[in-house]
């Protein structure tokens, strides 16, 4: 079970961001930072100034905050916002929590039978870290943009936090109902290598899967996504205790039914790891809100859509009146 959730893990770190445009041989380190929030310590990064406002990112599962890529961050900059990402909880230069346990065969047997899985932490204490990191840095309202977990992350800060969040945007997540379909792929999580080289050639191959149609990308490019991922920061347990909280969270149907702040719902039409009526369905039950369908994108911000997935979300922004 551990092994399999590791691998999952490995595979969403990098399928967020397939640029083939990109240079991959120069990455910029930009200033990070760590608060002390929550009982974690949370190493983030700030652009720009709040002009028009704040906009927090969160990344999801297993995904470090360069997953949001800086063509993303500095057209929000350039539009007149803050712009804030961050590492979550136990991954990236975010606090590593080795101390608590890894799920195991029993995790799985117990969330087939509907028990409890007994999670050292949950959504809402990784939502309440992305609060606590606004509070920490004096922002007293900003546009929230989750991405797959972080989706859901944002989604709860939405429902929980009211009075901080201006705007939700939920891009290729999901309400977690158990009507909705499972993800559409068959991995095999049994050879990912133990080197250096094997992790990364077999992410590789199994990150191409969920690439969906609107973009390609080079094999190199990709490859060097993946060894800059996998250098900052290898740390498949953190991904496998973030997965053990999402299951371990249950659904947010009831949650998503009290959002009243203004909400956009982004999703590709071929992703294969959340599927699409995920994202339908958080649209559904989020009254009054905005559903946006990505021709062509699977689990990932590829450049034909990620131009309209900036667009949508500084409209958002820029409908929402500050008080």
């Amino acid at each position: 079970m551990h092994k399999l959730l590791a691998g999952l893990c490995a595979t969403i770190l990098i399928t967020f961001s397939l640029t083939a445009n990109a240079k991959p041989d120069r990455h910029i380190e930009y200033p990070t930072y760590n608060a002390h929030v929550n009982g974690v310590s949370i190493a983030y990064q700030e652009f720009g100034q709040a002009e028009k406002g704040t906009i927090l990112l969160v990344m999801g599962l297993g995904a470090q905050m360069i997953v949001w890529s800086d063509d993303i961050v500095f057209d929000l900059v350039n539009d007149g916002y803050r712009v804030i990402r961050f590492d979550n909880r136990d991954i990236g230069w975010s606090e590593k929590l080795d101390h608590l346990p890894t799920p195991g065969i029993m995790t799985g047997i117990r969330y087939k039978l509907g028990f409890s899985l007994g999670a050292p932490y949950k959504l809402d204490d990784m939502a309440a870290d992305a609060h606590a990191l606004l509070e920490y840095l004096g922002v007293d309202k900003a546009h929230v943009v989750g991405a797959s977990m972080g989706g859901m992350i944002a989604q709860i800060m939405a429902a929980k936090y009211p009075e901080k969040v201006l705007s939700l945007t939920s891009i290729m997540s999901t309400s977690g109902a158990k009507h909705l379909p499972p993800r559409g792929v068959d991995i095999d999580f049994n050879s990912r290598g133990e080197t250096r080289e094997e992790i990364i050639d077999s992410t590789v191959e199994l990150v191409r899967k969920f690439g969906g149609s609107a973009a390609t990308v080079d094999k190199d490019v990709l490859r060097k996504r993946i060894a800059r991922a996998y250098d900052r920061s290898h740390y498949p347990d953190g991904g496998a205790r973030q997965l053990w909280a999402i299951l371990d969270s249950g659904d947010r149907v009831e949650l998503l039914k009290s959002i009243k702040q203004p909400t956009l719902v982004l999703h590709g039409d071929q992703d294969t790891l959340v599927p699409l009526e995920g994202g339908q369905h958080t649209a559904e039950l989020v009254k009054g809100s905005k559903f946006v369908t990505l021709k062509g994108m699977g689990h990932n911000f590829d450049e034909v859509n990620k131009p309209i997935i900036i667009r949508e979300i500084l409209q958002l922004a820029a409908s929402v009146s500050q008080p």
